[in-house]
């Protein structure tokens, strides 16, 4: 069935290469009959202008986000709650949405997916995190990171080189050196818990920082999230704990705790932590995060 999307290409993604992919890909969603919006501008606050002025006057079916997690974090803000789909063609660094939900991590593919997808009658309703604080309420769908993974993801997005999950090795090896862990005020399920923490996540999904399983039991359609807490470790231990981390076999170390769970206020005590969702910065901490069942509507 032919559909009007609103196509949203990230023009960093590929070292620059995104703005010239993105038209081959439009070029392909138009052969097969759809009609491409074209709402990608030089900068975020442009783009998500243009994606929300799209989405309000109701001009296009669905939104198609070429490029990383970002992309696909920036797009869903307008998306959550409506009956528009959200479509996605993965390229660039990154991509953990995109290898959770089983789309691959080149364009080709994901335009191969996306083609036959967009046939379907219905997209999967997947469940989204709701993150509400002094910055307002924000809308995550893959990990919210609050601890050390907080300020390791800042980093890196900070960084030009290297590519990829590299950027994200090479945060760690900056940042663990003189890191203080610190104190943190959980309330889960009415329960508050206060001590020391390492890392502080909660998770819609499966992987963060470009392909750490940081909680493989998470299932984007369950109406649960998984809150991932590790106490502080030596450099011996951390560099222990942490391979484990690609398989997620973390979880099998006594300094690591797994709580499922609908709704989780984070807060530290003492110096704070700005927490990031999906690779982005979201505000600081406090931050209450609730899951929102199946809100999105998603081609995958």
């Amino acid at each position: 069935m032919a559909s009007a999307l609103g196509l949203v290409v990230s023009p960093s993604a590929g070292a620059g290469r995104g703005l010239t992919l993105g038209r081959e890909a439009a070029r392909r969603l138009e052969s097969a009959g759809h009609h491409i919006v074209p709402l990608g501008a030089p900068t975020v606050d442009e783009t998500r202008n243009l994606i929300g002025r799209a989405v309000q006057s109701r001009m296009v079916d669905g939104i198609v986000t070429m490029g990383g997690d970002g992309t696909i974090h920036l797009a869903i803000q307008h998306l959550v709650g409506t009956d528009l789909f959200l479509g996605h063609v993965p390229f660039g660094t990154g991509n953990d949405i995109a290898r959770a939900l089983g789309l691959g991590t080149t364009w080709e593919s994901g335009v191969e997916r996306l083609l036959p997808a967009l046939e379907e009658p219905e997209p999967t309703a997947l469940d989204v995190m709701k993150i509400t604080g002094s910055h307002g309420t924000r809308y995550g769908l893959a990990v919210l990171s609050a601890g050390l993974d907080a300020i390791v993801n800042k980093a890196a997005n900070g960084y030009r080189w290297p590519h990829g999950h590299a950027r994200y090795l090479r945060a760690i090896i900056a940042k663990l050196p003189g890191y203080s862990p610190r104190t943190y005020r959980v309330d889960v399920g009415g329960r508050t818990n206060t001590g020391d923490a390492l890392l502080v996540a909660v998770a819609n999904l499966s992987s963060f920082g470009g392909g750490l399983t940081i909680s493989p039991e998470s299932d984007g359609e369950d109406g649960v999230l998984e809150l991932i807490l590790a106490k502080p470790l030596s450099l011996p231990e951390f560099l222990s704990v942490f391979p484990k981390l690609y398989k997620g076999r973390h979880l099998e170390a006594d300094s690591v705790h797994q709580y499922r769970t609908d709704s989780v206020v984070i807060d530290t005590v003492g110096e704070g932590v700005t927490a990031m969702v999906d690779g982005e910065e979201v505000g600081p901490l406090p931050v209450t995060v609730t899951v929102l069942p199946r809100s999105l509507r998603f081609l995958c």
